[in-house]
């Protein structure tokens, strides 16, 4: 991870644990926007020269298990959602969010309340080593 203590750079977290603590301790918890936006992260791969890094792909079918797909739901140039691919059934993405149900679900969210007719897709596929 990079970037930090600057939250607008590079991509990190930083744990919450206090020390004595029983319990985790959210108030020293920080991270950076890529960390925890899906937009800024879709910005952080498509620049990142270091660290985790990503290429931009055209097509569903070039992904793999642990990369990522971004979702602009509108079709403005503001992405809203994020989601990991974890599975690949004959060419095509299937992937878990946070958002429920989520598990194993088709990379289109062609069933979710979200999805318009204007949705457009960011596939990167993330590099198997860090630079």
């Amino acid at each position: 991870m990079s970037g930090y203590p600057n939250r607008s750079q590079g991509w990190w977290i930083t744990d919450g644990w206090k020390a004595g603590a029983k319990n985790f301790y959210y108030p020293r918890e920080t991270w950076s926007y890529s960390w925890a936006v899906a937009h800024s992260l879709r910005w952080y791969l498509e620049s990142a020269k270091s660290g985790l890094t990503a290429k931009r792909v055209y097509s569903p079918s070039e992904l793999e298990p642990g990369d990522v797909i971004f979702y602009d739901f509108q079709g403005d140039g503001v992405i809203d959602h994020s989601v990991i691919v974890t599975s690949v059934y004959d060419g095509v993405p299937y992937v878990h969010a946070h958002t429920g149900p989520s598990a194993n679900r088709h990379y289109d969210y062609s069933d979710s309340y979200a999805y318009t007719p204007n949705i457009q897709y960011y596939f990167f596929k993330i590099n198997d080593f860090f630079q």
